[in-house]
This record gives structure tokens, C-alpha cells and sequence, in this order.
């Protein structure tokens, strides 16, 4: 399944980088092509246009099954991100000030339950190593069973 998903990241890498090599001069230069920093490069990524795929078909054809399988399945993910973030961008900014403010309230509640459930976890996890025994004890247990066994066989 790593394997699937390397090829298929290498895959879609390589088919932007040639999308991408369209663009400018063809020189090597770089002219051409805005500059971008690494945030607006990111998001242009993740909200990229389906028609930037279908400009390179002609690269996927040769590709294996299982790439373009793996395309496919990233394709989907990527149009519910995008799906999602319409939502919450429509959703925020449909919000009124006593909206934002409740919401606040209540992740600061949640984080809060939060910290309380680690610590809660924290200390059940100490109780827990405190009932096991070492393991050098669970190795002198296993000592004398396996002693205890030979001393009845040869008692036999």
C-alpha cells in the first residue's frame, strides 16, 4: 500500500511538474513563471483547477493501473477538501460576532476537556505500570516455573 501511494505521489508530482513546464519561456530561466512563497504555492495546490488534469491525459495513458488508481482515489480526496473548505468559508462567513465569540466558548471548553481526559489517562496509565510486575520479576517467575517443572519430572 506504500508502495501504491510513493508511486502514485511521484506520479502526480511528475504530471504538475510537466503541467508546470508549459507555462514560461522553456529556457530554463524561470521567466515567465510568477513567484510565489511557499503558502500560496500550497494553496494553489490544494485548490487547483480539474481542468489542470485533464490538460494531461495524454501523459496518464501510458501510466500503470495501479498510479492511475491511486490518482483517481487522490482526485476524490482532494475534491472533498475542497468541498469542505467552500463549506466553512461560506459557513464563517455567514457568522455574526455572537457566533464567533459561542464558538470560541466552546473549543476553549473542549480543550479543556481535553487537558482533563490526558491527565486522567496520564494517571491511569501510572496506576496501570504500578499493578505490573518488572520485568525482572516476571523473568524469576518463569526461572522457577521452568525449575519446578524439571524438579517434578525428575521426581517421577
Amino acid at each position: 500500500m506504500k508502495a501504491k501511494m510513493l508511486i502514485a505521489t511521484l506520479s502526480v508530482i511528475a504530471l504538475a511538474g510537466a503541467a508546470v513546464a508549459g507555462n514560461g519561456t522553456g529556457d530554463g530561466t524561470g521567466e515567465g513563471v510568477p513567484k510565489m512563497d511557499k503558502k500560496q504555492v500550497k494553496d494553489q495546490l490544494q485548490t487547483c483547477s480539474p481542468e489542470l488534469e485533464k490538460d494531461c491525459t495524454k501523459l496518464k495513458d501510458g501510466l500503470p493501473d495501479e498510479v492511475k488508481e491511486c490518482v483517481k482515489d487522490m482526485t476524490q480526496a482532494r475534491e472533498k477538501y475542497q468541498q469542505r473548505l467552500r463549506e466553512n468559508t461560506d459557513e464563517l462567513g455567514n457568522c455574526t460576532a455572537e457566533e464567533r465569540d459561542q464558538l470560541r466558548e466552546q473549543l476553549k471548553d473542549q480543550l479543556k476537556d481535553q487537558v482533563c481526559d490526558r491527565e486522567q489517562m496520564r494517571e491511569r496509565l501510572r496506576e496501570m505500570r504500578e499493578c505490573l510486575p518488572e520485568h525482572q520479576e516476571l523473568m524469576d517467575q518463569a526461572k522457577d516455573q521452568i525449575k519446578d517443572r524439571k524438579g517434578d519430572r525428575r521426581g517421577e
